[in-house]
């Protein structure tokens, strides 16, 4: 029989820009109720790390699974590139884009899977199985995502939604209702939800891509997230954008340095295959907190190159040449040549 599905969430979450949860009605055979009790009890939480361990190394996405497919539920969750102006989803499944895939979460609104999937085809009695999912009821509320992830956006994607059960707690309001998609707005917690069906209903009436198109223009409507120019270098395209990244990028403090805060921006950058130039992302560091080792606001002189190369040479020395790599082509002089190796 099935295991729970506690919400995963990708490396790179806590911090994106875009912290967004995506949520479907349950999942299909998700593990085993056995050995997910005998686990837990030799070691309370090992089942939530491997499911972490399990979402964060890519398998759930490999094209060898069914699932990953544009009318699967986990295929569906790819197909978010389009939020970041990316269109050719499919290149996940080669490997691509992972720093998408690193930046969003998964949750169920039904922890535990509804009798007629699994438990059904297994023969488990019925009358058992609600009291299984009468003791899985307490995870079945928006409030455990909000308290755990504190995201600024979710996904909903299946039918059947009852939002005074789900949002219990929260005073919630209808934006819009386009067809099958409404959007929900949270206001006490700046949270806003998206319900759609699931991606197999979406297929067999509206189309897949009929959605896609649905929810990127929710999103960039409502600022949830932008549209970058394929250079940013203070032209005035360039100016929603940098007021976005001003609102939603971390503060520079002891723990969060700057090097690391070149890193975020170069992660913000690459999920949009952008760049951006030195100057431009000094006026950012600046406008965050950062300053050279004297204490003074970056100019874009030498010194920004520098901190550009350090953070470049810090992810080397930390094993991480992918986000390496981010940096070396994210930022570029204002000629357009790389600018990691100038120093």
């Amino acid at each position: 029989m099935p295991e729970p599905h506690l919400p995963l969430f990708g490396k790179s979450f806590e911090k994106s820009a875009l912290r967004l949860v995506i949520v479907g009605q349950d999942t299909l055979g998700w593990g085993d109720l056995r050995q997910f009790i005998a686990a837990e009890k030799a070691n309370p939480g090992c089942k939530l790390h491997e499911g972490l361990a399990e979402f964060r190394d890519y398998s759930l996405f490999e094209p060898s699974k069914a699932t990953a497919t544009s009318q699967r539920f986990l295929g569906f969750m790819m197909m978010v590139a389009a939020l970041h102006g990316q269109e050719n989803w499919c290149m996940m499944k080669q490997g691509k884009m992972r720093e998408i895939l690193d930046s969003f979460a998964w949750a169920e609104g039904n922890a535990v899977e509804l009798y007629q999937n699994t438990p059904k085809r297994l023969g488990v009695p019925l009358k058992y199985w609600d009291a299984v999912r009468q003791a899985g009821e307490r995870f079945n509320c928006f409030h455990h995502i909000v308290e755990t992830l504190k995201p600024h956006a979710a996904l909903i994607l299946y039918r059947g939604l009852k939002p005074d059960t789900y949002f219990a707690g929260y005073r919630w309001e209808v934006v819009s209702r386009e067809g099958r998609l409404t959007h929900f707005r949270l206001p006490e917690i700046g949270v806003d939800v998206f319900h759609a069906p699931h991606p197999g209903s979406m297929n067999r009436i509206e189309g897949i891509d009929h959605f896609r198109t649905q929810i990127r223009d929710l999103f960039f409507r409502h600022k949830k997230t932008v549209q970058f120019p394929e250079f940013l270098s203070g032209q005035d395209e360039g100016r929603v954008v940098m007021e976005y990244l001003q609102n939603v990028a971390p503060t520079i403090y002891p723990d969060f340095d700057k090097y690391k805060f070149v890193d975020w921006v170069a992660d913000e950058l690459k999920k949009r295959d952008t760049f951006m130039s030195v100057p431009t992302l000094m006026n950012l560091v600046n406008a965050k907190g950062g300053t050279t080792n004297y204490g003074e606001p970056f100019s874009g002189g030498r010194g920004s190159y520098r901190l550009v190369s350090g953070a470049y040479w810090r992810m080397m020395g930390a094993e991480l040449p992918n986000r390496a790599h981010s940096i070396a082509v994210a930022f570029r002089r204002p000629n357009f040549e790389y600018a990691y190796n100038t120093e």
